[in-house]
């Protein structure tokens, strides 16, 4: 065969190329791309906020200690999730393998999506309470919204699969977790002004004696809520409700909490808490608990 012959091969083999069907159609793509994403739909607040972490650790990166430890919490936890998502695109299914078999005491049947949800559940509580109380995301920005962000959709995540704990209850049960989970966040936060000696410190104080005496009456109230004389309660979520103004004005107003951080947040949502607490309670026209 000739040059002139190969070269006019060359145009009939490259359009016969060219005009082959393609592999995989954009919708076959579009398609899988669908299911991939699917795939994580329990845990997708996780990956999310992973994202922002890092993302945050990486615009505002300084070689300490504390970051890198901020940045390790994000990177551990968005590998693990990509790594369950791919798992779960490949192998249908895949999250719902029980690992540890159910014995014959009830315990036991825990599946991957279990086990894993409890990891980083754990994972993320240390993580936040670090990233958060201690740096490098103390006050609010995209890092301390991202740290907080995974710890609740990792709780989502792993009591989500026990709907009946938290979904299954009464309006004021829930408020009265949200209150008691809003006193030990404002209590932990109480600590460094006092430790630290911050401006108008004093106020600390009185937020620590407060979130202490609010999950005193919490812890009682949620095991005999069912228990307790209406008009009891009536009177009681009336003085948490005072109680949580006084503290989030003295603190937020006064100190120690005049920027937005750990304290602030959890002194007014405490004080919503109470509000909604006490607006339930007063709409409640059962009768008379004996």
């Amino acid at each position: 065969m000739t040059d002139s012959d190969d070269e006019s091969e060359a145009p009939r083999i490259q359009s016969r190329i060219q005009s082959a069907p393609p592999q995989t159609s954009t919708s076959e793509l579009a398609a899988g791309i669908s299911r991939w994403i699917e795939a994580s739909s329990s845990f997708f607040y996780v990956e999310l906020a992973s994202l922002v972490l890092m993302f945050a650790c990486v615009a505002d990166w300084f070689p300490t200690t504390w970051h890198k430890y901020a940045l390790s919490v994000a990177c551990v936890s968005l590998i693990m999730c990509l790594i369950l998502q791919t798992a779960e695109f490949l192998i249908p299914g895949f999250l719902e393998l029980v690992v540890i078999d159910k014995r014959g005491d009830g315990s036991g049947g825990h599946t991957v999506q279990k086990l894993c949800s409890v990891f980083l559940l754990v994972w993320w509580i240390f993580g936040t309470g670090i990233i958060t109380f201690h740096g490098p995301f103390v006050v609010t920005s995209n890092g301390w919204f991202g740290a907080w962000g995974g710890l609740l959709a990792s709780v989502k995540w792993s009591i989500g699969l026990e709907n009946s704990f938290y979904n299954g209850k009464s309006d004021g049960l829930k408020q009265l977790y949200n209150i008691a989970m809003c006193s030990v966040v404002l209590l932990f936060a109480s600590i460094p002004p006092i430790t630290q000696k911050w401006l108008h410190s004093s106020g600390a104080g009185l937020s620590i004696a407060g979130a202490a005496l609010t999950l005193v009456a919490a812890a009682y109230l949620i095991t005999l809520y069912s228990d307790v004389p209406r008009n009891m309660m009536k009177i009681t979520v009336i003085l948490l409700f005072t109680l949580w103004v006084v503290i989030a004005g003295v603190t937020t107003f006064h100190g120690p909490f005049l920027v937005t951080d750990n304290g602030y947040i959890s002194a007014w949502l405490g004080c919503l808490c109470a509000m909604n607490l006490m607006l339930t309670e007063m709409k409640d026209a059962s009768p008379e608990r004996t």
